[in-house]
Parts: structure tokens; C-alpha cells; sequence
């Protein structure tokens, strides 16, 4: 394979983008984290949350619609099990300034299964075909539309499932392949999406355990795949689309304990100024990875965790500072 592929892009409609994207994770890649992948990451496509069209047609401040301009390119992605509140949710996203649609025909979470969203949809081709053509009348080619899948729902039928949603409108198709049951941990099914890559004619992207350059690059040589979501690596680690596409240039990029913990100081302020107050209770989360090269990580993990205030968590945080930035040492996360 000829190295330049990887400084290539991926053309979606009137969309250049680069093969490396983030990929979105409810409670996870908000909008505090993606203004942190930003430092590191430029020029890549992120993703917002998952989030309802009726929840986005019905909520009257806006919350789910806002972003930082430096979030830009942002795509916004949407689970639906009806067509209710389709029409108003794509126009006021579109308003938003956001530059891509995504329906979400992977979720394997059982409190978004249970609605016929997510996951579920890939059972019920009809009812996918009914919701996929309102969302692109709704759109009409303002944005490009393209649509997450897994392998399917209990049963595997991604291929079929993919080369309709081709058929009816879709411009790309992020493919996890796995089953719902299947989770995030089982066997990635690399020839089920070599099949979906080989029968469609628009960019398909592989989502699933993407947490190197190596494992990217043998899922290419595996399924031909045209670009890769970055998921789960990303959590508590906004250097890590970075650390990927440099290596894809053969260079290394490190980052080291006290880089870390700066980057989770600054996570935090984030979180605060984005959600208030209590902005520090879903930070915890993302604390784990920032902190895991520190000294006896596990006892400083469980400290943190137990924090009641965000001036707690910060004096904390700020205590280990300390002593790394007296350390030369560091880690490749």
C-alpha cells in the first residue's frame, strides 16, 4: 500500500475530510473534550453526543446545539425509531451551522434498543427505509447524511442494511462489526466489513478499537476501509487522534504526566464552565485516564473520585502537579 493514503482525505459529497475521525461517545466526547482534542487535532471530524430528534425538536434552550467554534468541522449525529420530530430537529441543526448529519443505527445500549432506536433499527429495514427518507427530504442535500451501523442487531445483516441505506440517500457509512449482544469487546468481524467496503460505492469507515496507527493500519490491510473513527481511545486522552495521525507519518508524539494531568486541569475548567457548578461530578469519568502514569496511581484515583467540590478535585489535581514538574521522565499514551 502506498503510504500516501494515509495523508489523503476522504471526499463525502462536498466534504474533504481526513481519514481520521473521532467518533461520538454519550457522556463522553462533549463539548469540553472536543475543545481539548482540538488542541491536538486541528483539522479531523468530530462528533457530537447521540442525541434524539425529539429531544432536539422539543427543548427550548438549545443545550444540545451548542458548541464552540473551534469544535468546527462538527458533525451531529441523531437516533430516531419515527418519523415524529425529524423535520424540525434537521432544521434547527442545520441552523446550527453544523457540517454533517449521522443517523445512529449502532447503539447496542439497551435503554436505547428498547425504543427501536439504535441498534434495533438494523431488525426493522422498513421502518429504517420510512426514517432514512424523511431525513434526506428533510435535509435535500444541505449537509452530507451518513449512517452508523454495527454488524446488526442479533442477527448479522450489515451488508444488506449498508446498500440500502446507500440506495436511499446515504454519502457514507461508519461501520462497528459487531452485533448488539456483541457489546465493545467481542471479535470484530474484519471480513463482514471487507464485504460492506467492496459493495458500496460510498466511503465506508471502520469504528472499533481504533487505538493505534498499527491496529488501523492492519484493519486497512484487513477490510480496505476508506477512514477510521477513534472511540473509546479518546477518553481521558484528547492527544490520542494526534498521537495516531503523527504516527502515520512516522513520527512519535508522547505525552508525559505532567502534560496529563495539565490537560485534565483544563479539562475540568471546561467541564465547569460548560455545565457549572456540578461540572466536576461527570469529569470523573475522564479522571482515570489523565491520572494513570502518576505515582500510585490506584490510591489517587480513589481520592479523586471521592471529591464533593470542584475546588476539592482542583487542590488535588494541583498536589500532583507538583512533584511531576519535577520529573523528566515521561509516557507514550
Amino acid at each position: 500500500m502506498n503510504n500516501s493514503f494515509w495523508q489523503e482525505s476522504i471526499k463525502i459529497e462536498n466534504l474533504t475530510i481526513p481519514r481520521f475521525m473521532a467518533a461520538p461517545l454519550d457522556g463522553v466526547t462533549d463539548s469540553p473534550l472536543r475543545q481539548l482534542i482540538r488542541h491536538f487535532s486541528p483539522t479531523e471530524l468530530l462528533m457530537t453526543e447521540m442525541r434524539h430528534v425529539a429531544c432536539v425538536s422539543n427543548e427550548k434552550d438549545g443545550r444540545t446545539l451548542k458548541y464552540d467554534p473551534v469544535e468546527q468541522p462538527l458533525a451531529f449525529q441523531f437516533s430516531a425509531n419515527k418519523l415524529d420530530f425529524i423535520d424540525q430537529a434537521v432544521e434547527k441543526v442545520i441552523a446550527a451551522g453544523f457540517i454533517m448529519i449521522n443517523l445512529n443505527c449502532g447503539c447496542p445500549a439497551p435503554c436505547v434498543t428498547k425504543s427501536g432506536s439504535g441498534s434495533a433499527l438494523m431488525a426493522d429495514i422498513p421502518r429504517f427505509i420510512q426514517i432514512i427518507n424523511q431525513f434526506t427530504k428533510a435535509i435535500n442535500g444541505r449537509v452530507p447524511f451518513t449512517v452508523k451501523i454495527r454488524a446488526g442487531y442479533k442477527q448479522k445483516n450489515a451488508l444488506e442494511f449498508a446498500k440500502v441505506a446507500q440506495d436511499h440517500g446515504a454519502s457514507s457509512i461508519m461501520i462497528h462489526p459487531r452485533t448488539q449482544p456483541e457489546g465493545f469487546t467481542s471479535r470484530l468481524d474484519f471480513d463482514l466489513a471487507r464485504q460492506v467496503k467492496e459493495a458500496l460505492s460510498v466511503p465506508v469507515v471502520f469504528s472499533g478499537n481504533i487505538n493505534s496507527f498499527a491496529h488501523a493500519k492492519r484493519v486497512h490491510e484487513l477490510t480496505g476501509v476508506d477512514g477510521f473513527m477513534i472511540g473509546r481511545a479518546l477518553w481521558g486522552a484528547p492527544w490520542k487522534m494526534r498521537e495516531i495521525t503523527d504516527a502515520a507519518q512516522d513520527k512519535v508524539f508522547t505525552v508525559d504526566t505532567s502534560l496529563a494531568l495539565d490537560y485534565a486541569l483544563k479539562h475540568l475548567d471546561l467541564n465547569l464552565q460548560c455545565f457549572g457548578p456540578r461540572g466536576f461530578i461527570p469529569f470523573k469519568k475522564q479522571l482515570p485516564q489523565y491520572i494513570r502514569s502518576v505515582h500510585d496511581a490506584s490510591t489517587w484515583r480513589g481520592r479523586l473520585l471521592q471529591t464533593q467540590s470542584a475546588d476539592d478535585m482542583r487542590a488535588m489535581l494541583q498536589e500532583l502537579v507538583q512533584p511531576t514538574q519535577r520529573q523528566t521522565s515521561g509516557i507514550s499514551i
